[in-house]
C-alpha cells in the first residue's frame, strides 16, 4: 500500500463501527503478525507488561516472540471490556459478537470492508500486504534482514528476501545511510 492508503484504511479502522478493525490493523501493522497467528493469539500468551506475545505452535510449528509497541498495548487495553462483554466462551484475544472464534476468512471481510471504507479496491488490502508494510517499513527504516527475518517468523532469509518489495529508491536511501554511518565511524 502506498502511504496515503495506509493513511486511508488505519483511518477507515479507527473510525469503522467494528470495535476489533482498529485493532486488527494496529496489530497486524505493527508487530507483523500472520493472520492465523493473530486469530489463534490467546490472552494467555500476552505479556502486558514486557509489551510482546508469544506466538506458539506458529506457521512450521515454531513458536516466537512478537513485540508490540506502545499503540498496540493501547489497542489491546480498549478492546479486553468489549471482548469480555460479548462473554467469550474461550481465551482468544479475538472474540466475535456471539462469543466465538475469529477465523482469518473473518479478518478478510473485515478488510473488505475497510478498503471500501478507505475507498481502495479490496484487493489491495489483506492481512496479508499489511503484513508486507510491516516488514517494507523496517526496511526502510533501518532495520536489517536478519531481524526482520525473526519478525516475521520467517525460517529462511531467502524468503524474507522475496517477501520484501524492495525498490531502487529505498535502496539508494539505506545505501546513503549505511555509508553516512560508516563515515561517521571514521
Amino acid at each position: 500500500l502506498t502511504s496515503r492508503e495506509l493513511t486511508m484504511v488505519k483511518d477507515a479502522a479507527l473510525y469503522s463501527e467494528d470495535p476489533v478493525a482498529n485493532l486488527v490493523v494496529t496489530m497486524i501493522l505493527e508487530t507483523g503478525l500472520r493472520v492465523s497467528e493473530l486469530c489463534d493469539l490467546n490472552l494467555s500468551d500476552i505479556d502486558m507488561e514486557d509489551n510482546s506475545a508469544m506466538v506458539i505452535d506458529g506457521k512450521g510449528g515454531k513458536d516466537r516472540l512478537v513485540l508490540f509497541t506502545k499503540s498496540s498495548v493501547e489497542r489491546i487495553s480498549a478492546w479486553l471490556p468489549i471482548r469480555q462483554g460479548r462473554n467469550p466462551s474461550t481465551d482468544n484475544l479475538l472474540i466475535t459478537k456471539t462469543g466465538g472464534v475469529y477465523q482469518p476468512r473473518t479478518v478478510q471481510r473485515l478488510m473488505d470492508r475497510l478498503a471500501d471504507e478507505a475507498k481502495i479496491p479490496r484487493g489491495r488490502l489483506t492481512p496479508h500486504v499489511l503484513r508486507h508494510n510491516f516488514a517494507t517499513g523496517l526496511l526502510e527504516r533501518g532495520a536489517d534482514l536478519v531481524s526482520i527475518q525473526r519478525l516475521l517468523g520467517h525460517a529462511s532469509i531467502a524468503t524474507t528476501r522475496v517477501y520484501l518489495d524492495i525498490s531502487d529508491q529505498t535502496l539508494r536511501e539505506i545505501y546513503k545511510r549505511a555509508q553516512a554511518s560508516n563515515n561517521d565511524e571514521s
